[in-house]
Formats: structure tokens, C-alpha cells, sequence
């Protein structure tokens, strides 16, 4: 066996996503449409196989890798703190003898090391896809970062279990949400359309987004146009994204809109945003069709993350995501995260 890096543009699109289709620590943000894209236009992608030449270029780890200038106005200051993160981690060949693991490991440790010191990395982060098959079904509690030299850490996310009885989807959400859900469903002025691969929809999207950010107060955080078009006209296409709009009833008018991430039978809440002045509730209606639409598609079976827990906080933007977010009768799920052990010399 004998390991060797190669960079996404160097590996076969279709070998790639049969790869992390395989494994258990696969999941949408692996797959070849999507690994590269980042909701930062600054984020440089550096993701990578890692193959064996021995037997016919077989992939054995597949790296999700941005490389980036965390500060912006430093870098115009010239003092530039380049780092590298990973939103969503890695995947390794399910069941690799543990001969092969450990050369399999000194090929990345070659590559991250020899990396760092040719671009004068700070920092490299990562936090590993908590939607995985491993991720879900995995009781030791271990991280597998630390055998790639992280420190570890962890946080925490909201997952709906989706095969939970049918009366229980509604019944398990907080008052304030059931309220909402049927008071809504009660008026009857709203549908849920799904968004198709256009013009129209996708700027309608983008319309909705800047519209969002614009009112809270986030501008500097607005999202180019084209990561959006890659939603719409490569992610949609290829069944990665699904994006659904709310739209009133008597004037056509598209309210509130949800973009997912779909992963065999698991789904992840990627974006939400709407119109400045709309119903109280709508929003937590829309998320919640979804939610159940979703799990009608996978048979009701699966899970459904809704997003990134911050239990810990007393007050603030993220306060209010992340009671909006376990709205939902969800469950914590740990997210592994790292940081790189750099060797030092």
C-alpha cells in the first residue's frame, strides 16, 4: 500500500462521490458538487483525497478543507493570520486494517505538516459532520479527530428523530410552536412551493436573503449572489438542495423561504429567511411542513438537524437561534471538533 495526496480537481468526480456514498462518515457536504463551497467568497477550497497508487488509485480519505485570512482588515494591515478550517471534517474507508490506518496517517501528517509550514498556517480548525451514519450511530463517545493529531473539543446540535410516531411530531414541539403551526394551518392563506432550478426562484432567494440579514442588522454577512446560483443551478439539480418558498395564498407573494441539505435519509436546515413584516409564527410553520415533508420522503424514518445549539447563552442573536432552532422537538447531538497538534521544530 503505498498513500499519496490528491487535490479535488485531480480525482474523478463520480469515484469521489462513490467514496463518501460507501462509508459511513460520508455525508452531502463530501459529496464532489459540494465540498468546495463555502458561504465565504475569501475561503480558498483545499480539499483532497487521499488515494493508494497500489491498487489502482482506491480513495481512502477524503478531506473537506478551506484555507483562510480569518480577519480581513488585517490582512489589508498586511498582518495576516492564514489559517485553514473544516466545517464538516473527514471521511475514511469504513474497516481499514490498522497497518493501512497508520500509513494512511503518515501520509496526512506529511501533507498537513509540510502545508502549514510552506503557508505559515496559524491555526486549523474542524468540526466533523454530525449527520453521518457514524456520527448517528456511534456509541463510544471517542472523537476520531485525535488520531489525526487534534486537540479535542465538542459542541452541540438539534436533531428531530424522525421515526417518532406521528402524533408525537407536533406533540413534542414547544407551545409556542403548536400554537403557531395550527393557528396558521387553521387560516388557510399560505402554501409551500417547492423552488425549481430558475432565474425567477433563485432571485426571489436572494431577494429574501438580503432582505433578512439587511434587517437584523448583518449586512457585512450577506452572501455573494453566486454561492446562491450554485444552489439553484448545481446543487438542485444534482438532489443535494431542495429550497421550498411560502407564498400567500391571494397574492402569489413569496413570504418566507427554506433552503435543506438532503443526505440519504437525513436533512439538514441550511438557510431560512423572509419578508420584513409577516405573520408571527411563519416561519417556525414553514421549517415545521418541511421537517414533516421530509420525513413522509424518507419513509419516517431518519433525522433532521435543524442547527447549532448555543444552550449556554443568557441573551443575543444566537440566543434567539438557538430557541428557535430546538422549537422543534428535538434532541442534543454532539458535533466532534479539533484543533491541529502543529509539530514543532
Amino acid at each position: 500500500m503505498k498513500c499519496e495526496v490528491r487535490q479535488q480537481s485531480e480525482t474523478d468526480a463520480a469515484k469521489w462521490n462513490e467514496f463518501v456514498l460507501s462509508n459511513s462518515m460520508g455525508w452531502a457536504q463530501f459529496l464532489y458538487e459540494k465540498i468546495g463551497v463555502d458561504r465565504y467568497v475569501s475561503y480558498i477550497n483545499r480539499s483532497f483525497a487521499i488515494v493508494d497508487t497500489d491498487n489502482d488509485d482506491e480513495i481512502l480519505f477524503v478531506q473537506q478543507l478551506h484555507q483562510t485570512n480569518n480577519h480581513p482588515i488585517l490582512a489589508k494591515m498586511r498582518l495576516r493570520r492564514e489559517k485553514l478550517t473544516s466545517r464538516w471534517g473527514f471521511v475514511v474507508k469504513d474497516n481499514l486494517p490498522r497497518k493501512h490506518f497508520r500509513k494512511l496517517k503518515e501520509c496526512y501528517e506529511n501533507y498537513i505538516d509540510g502545508y502549514i509550514r510552506e503557508h505559515h498556517i496559524k491555526r486549523f480548525t474542524m468540526d466533523l459532520a454530525p449527520m453521518s451514519q457514524w456520527a448517528l450511530e456511534d456509541k463510544s463517545g471517542v472523537n476520531p479527530a485525535i488520531f489525526f493529531n487534534f486537540a479535542p473539543r465538542i459542541r452541540y446540535t438539534y436533531v428531530v428523530d424522525l421515526s417518532k410516531p406521528d402524533d408525537k411530531m407536533l406533540a413534542d414541539c414547544e407551545e409556542t410552536t403548536r400554537q403557531a403551526v395550527r393557528k396558521i394551518e387553521a387560516s388557510g392563506k399560505y402554501e409551500i412551493v417547492e423552488a425549481s432550478s430558475c432565474e425567477e426562484d433563485c432571485r426571489t432567494f436572494i431577494d429574501l436573503h438580503k432582505e433578512t440579514y439587511t434587517r437584523t442588522n448583518d449586512t457585512g454577512d450577506i452572501k455573494s449572489d453566486s454561492y446562491h446560483e450554485t444552489i439553484f443551478f448545481k446543487l438542485i439539480p444534482a438532489g443535494i438542495a431542495r429550497v421550498f418558498f411560502l407564498k400567500e395564498k391571494d397574492s402569489a407573494l413569496v413570504l418566507a423561504t427554506v433552503a435543506i441539505l438532503i443526505y440519504k435519509n437525513t436533512a439538514y436546515y441550511w438557510w431560512g429567511d423572509s419578508r420584513n413584516e409577516i405573520e408571527v409564527g411563519v416561519n417556525k410553520y414553514l421549517l415545521f411542513k418541511i421537517i414533516c415533508m421530509m420525513r413522509e420522503a424518507f419513509g419516517k424514518t431518519g433525522y433532521f438537524e435543524t442547527g447549532g445549539a448555543y444552550v449556554h447563552l443568557r441573551k443575543g442573536k444566537y440566543k434567539g437561534l438557538n430557541d428557535f432552532k430546538k422549537c422543534f422537538g428535538t434532541f442534543l447531538h454532539p458535533i466532534y471538533q479539533g484543533t491541529y497538534t502543529k509539530l514543532r521544530h
